[in-house]
């Protein structure tokens, strides 16, 4: 399940509007159990994620 996030948030970066896929991301991401995701942190790159939350438009 943490592969399916690191998946999702690969997605994301490439994508002008990702918000579906943001969604999809969040879903995954609450539906992974923690340690999962400690486990997969070295792979996540969370700078294009963090870029999107940052931005001014919000849908």
């Amino acid at each position: 399940m943490a592969a399916q996030a690191v998946s999702l948030l690969r997605e994301v970066a490439r994508l002008e509007a990702p918000l579906e896929e943001l969604r999809a991301l969040q879903s995954v991401v609450q539906a992974v159990p923690l340690h999962e995701l400690r486990e997969q942190a070295a792979e996540l790159r969370l700078r294009p994620l963090f870029s999107l939350l940052n931005q001014n438009n919000r849908c």
